[in-house]
């Protein structure tokens, strides 16, 4: 069970950095203010989520 929740926490950071990738790059090439908001938004939104993760797996390790 534990194995199994640490690939899980794994593929769901994977794809909050993949989200936060291309939240950079939306910023990077868009100029316009209301998108570039939610770029922004985006973006802290994918950070909180991997360090959720991070943090779940560390915690994980602790105990095995």
């Amino acid at each position: 069970m534990i194995k199994k929740s640490k690939r899980t926490l794994e593929l769901a950071a994977s794809f909050w950095i993949g989200i936060g990738l291309m939240s950079i790059i939306n910023i990077w090439k868009i100029n316009q203010n209301r998108a570039l908001q939610y770029s922004w938004m985006m973006f802290g939104v994918s950070l909180i989520a991997i360090i959720v993760c991070v943090i779940l797996i560390k915690i994980d390790f602790l105990h095995d």
